[in-house]
């Protein structure tokens, strides 16, 4: 007897591909076009998270990845389901995040006919095309696992980012021998000890350094603080590096990159070294920043080498060998700053940057110390676009990395509960915690009944103004009349509670740290409305 290998369906096998890829959850939106893949599922041992609009889907995907580390799966239909989960898409691209998409397609003989197939776009490997690393439109079964392929060496050997594979409803079906294998990824890029050693010679000679560390620098903390101490640079990270460095260690800045007298450091310094950050506007709230010593750059992205904030030294490598080279090539180097100048120049921007405190900001930072005091170090915070969560982002302290997660370069609203959900599922054992507007809130609160089947365990702190104030804000100050931007809020409470949560509103601060505590520990999601107006905030 020859050696038999077992038909099955291309579905199927796309689904026992990726369990050898180690991926145990996905999270979809099942559909006429994509049953196959859901045999798949089944017959894979993989667990499938319902969401509730495939936005959710892309989200919940997103959250995932940043918790685990691993990338983000979601299956979806053609067409709309394409066209809804493209914002969740979208936001892992901007932030490097790992995601594989795994989308449904019109029958092969139909592409690009304008027949009027059901779910039909023109060319749907192309509307994702500009925010994927690739995106392509499978035709025959045999093609999967070097795209699956692909898409992990992206993952695992570059800057990561989403990739999107369409699979046709005729190509789901096909019978393919299930022999599929995974392959190898290749490995991280390396510095180059030259270049190294003229970073270190200029890191040496600076007078004034400083460091500014984005979520590429995420595994750098023991290396960070050896060359911070070292040459008596003040560090200063972007929302996605918040908390790499520890927040209470006296040469940290923390994210306040937003506030000005931080800002005025940046530009003060002579040399500075970027880690793993495209400086984005979405971190500063600035198009430019005024940088005038020479910046040192190590990035796993080429491009960024060259970009606006262009390197004087550029180190194309991961950040983790680069920064540990860097490290061991310093310590021979005697530094021209010493440690305690650069903690009195740390404190001086906080005393500044702490005095100009709007009282909003005051209000918001209240609000974070006890949303502070009632979680655990490790706990993930989810943030929405929200003014509250724009001051957290300086005003919430981090000790430790990945646990604080804004995206301010793509600023979608809605993003926090979906991704919460996400992360919650992909690291039950840690607490997660979203924060939204509630404007923002109410683009994806039908997410809460995906939380409250899975049961979980998730605090969704809703700040509520009954606006987009950020926008009334502006429209004040440039004396714009307030259109579109004062939506009626739902009563949350009842909205919540019949979506099956817990819900709370807190009379007084008290209340409010103890309803998160209890959140964290609840048999179900509980959604806590902090009104802005509230009395015990006002004082």
């Amino acid at each position: 007897m020859g050696n038999h290998v077992e038909a099955i369906s291309c579905g199927e096998a796309v689904m026992r591909l990726l369990a050898a890829y180690e991926v145990d959850t996905v999270f979809g939106m099942a559909g006429t076009m994509t049953v196959e893949l859901y045999r798949g599922i089944s017959r894979a041992g993989i667990r499938h998270v319902q969401c509730r609009n495939e936005q959710g889907a892309s989200l919940m995907a997103d959250g995932y990845a940043r918790s685990t580390g691993k990338p983000g799966v979601c299956t979806i239909i053609a067409g709309p389901g394409v066209t809804n989960a493209a914002t969740g898409i979208a936001q892992a691209y901007c932030d490097s995040q790992p995601m594989l998409v795994l989308s449904g397609g019109t029958v092969t003989r139909s592409h690009g006919k304008g027949w009027g197939a059901i779910h039909e776009l023109d060319d749907q490997a192309a509307v994702t095309a500009g925010f994927t690393a690739f995106s392509s439109m499978v035709r025959y079964p045999e093609e999967i696992p070097e795209l699956v392929g692909r898409a992990y060496a992206v993952f695992r050997g570059t800057r990561p980012r989403p990739v999107h594979l369409s699979l046709p409803r005729d190509v789901l079906p096909e019978r393919v021998e299930a022999n599929w294998k995974t392959r190898r990824s290749p490995s991280l890029p390396m510095p180059d000890q030259g270049v190294i050693d003229e970073a270190a010679d200029r890191l040496a000679r600076a007078t004034s350094p400083l460091i500014l560390v984005g979520g590429g620098a995420a595994g750098t903390r023991e290396a960070l603080t050896a060359i911070a101490e070292h040459i008596g640079a003040p560090v200063l990270a972007t929302n996605a590096g918040k908390g790499i460095l520890p927040e209470s260690h006296p040469l940290s800045l923390g994210a306040s990159i937003v506030q000005a007298a931080s800002q005025q450091a940046l530009g003060d310094a002579d040399v500075v070294l970027m880690v793993g950050t495209e400086v984005a506007p979405g971190d500063t709230f600035l198009h430019h920043l005024e940088i005038r010593g020479d910046i040192i750059r190590i990035d796993i992205d080429p491009v960024q080498l060259a970009s606006k904030y262009a390197a004087t030294v550029g180190i194309q490598a991961d950040a983790r060998p680069a920064m540990r080279a860097l490290a061991t090539a310093l310590r021979n180097r005697k530094p021209a700053s010493i440690r305690s100048r650069g903690e009195a120049r740390v404190r001086e921007v906080i005393e500044t940057n702490t005095a100009k405190l709007t009282d909003v900001e005051k209000q918001h930072a209240r609000v974070w110390k006890i949303v502070r005091s009632a979680l655990p170090a490790d706990s993930i915070v989810m943030g929405d676009a929200s003014q509250i969560v724009y001051t957290g982002s300086f005003a919430m302290p981090m000790e430790v990395e990945k646990c604080w997660y804004y995206s301010g370069t793509y600023c979608a609203l809605g993003v926090a509960l979906p991704m919460a959900v996400g992360a919650k599922i992909g690291a039950p054992s840690r607490p997660v915690i979203a924060v939204a507007g509630d404007g923002g809130f109410m683009f994806t609160v039908n997410e809460l009944a995906t939380a409250a089947e899975e049961g979980l365990a998730l605090p969704v702190i809703v700040w509520n103004n009954d606006a987009l104030k950020a926008i009334v804000d502006q429209m004040d100050q440039q004396n714009v009349p307030r259109i579109g931007v004062e939506p009626r809020s739902p009563d949350f409470v009842r909205l919540a509670q019949s979506l099956g949560c817990h819900a709370t509103r807190p009379a007084s601060a008290e209340d409010l740290g103890q309803a998160l505590r209890d959140a964290l520990i609840a048999d179900r999601p509980t959604l806590i409305e902090v009104r802005e107006n509230s009395p015990w905030l006002m004082r």
